[in-house]
């Protein structure tokens, strides 16, 4: 398959599932969470920097809210990043194979669509366990969370800017100079 359509196959397929999984209402969605919970916000849209928070969002959500976490965790939440992956990935080589970086520079850019996916995952089997111990508490697990959801987060933002900066700037030293 040609790359470019597969690059805009990807990036098409990765805005759909965005898309679908922030605006439309069917099981596991951000809609629907936020209906179940009674208007409760993921701990990874908003992360608790505190136990005692993340537990009173937990028990906030009631059963319903829970019950739909955790299938969210297991299903949408698994396809979302795994649907945004191929396109972070094609826009990072893309991006890369009009730049000079080193080979350390070039495999770390690599590595974010890899890093955001691999922590996205840790964050939704951390959530995962949280909910499937709550109400006991696993102090760990709730004192890490928040700053596993903020690697995700940031290496997700850099894998998306970083690769459109590159572009941005080798589109700008293309075009010719005006006097």
């Amino acid at each position: 398959m040609n790359s470019r359509i597969l690059y805009v196959t990807s990036l098409l397929l990765a805005v759909l599932v965005v898309f679908a999984v922030h605006s439309l209402d069917f099981p596991g969605s951000v809609p629907n969470f936020e209906r179940l919970s009674g208007g409760g916000v993921l701990l990874d849209v908003k992360p608790s920097f505190s136990e005692e928070m993340t537990y009173q969002r937990l028990s906030e959500y009631g059963d319903e809210g829970r019950k739909n976490y955790v299938f969210r965790n297991l299903t949408v939440d698994i396809v979302l990043p795994l649907a945004v992956f191929p396109a972070l990935f094609l826009l990072m080589r893309h991006a890369l194979k009009r730049s000079s970086l080193g080979r350390i520079a070039r495999a770390f850019l690599f590595s974010l669509p890899f890093l955001y996916v691999a922590f996205d995952l840790v964050e939704n089997g951390t959530v995962l366990a949280l909910l499937g111990y709550f109400p006991d508490r696993m102090h760990l697990l709730a004192g890490i969370l928040p700053y596993i959801t903020i690697v995700k987060r940031t290496a997700s933002l850099l894998a998306l800017a970083i690769p459109l900066v590159v572009l941005g700037v080798a589109l700008l030293q293309r075009r010719p100079a005006k006097d």
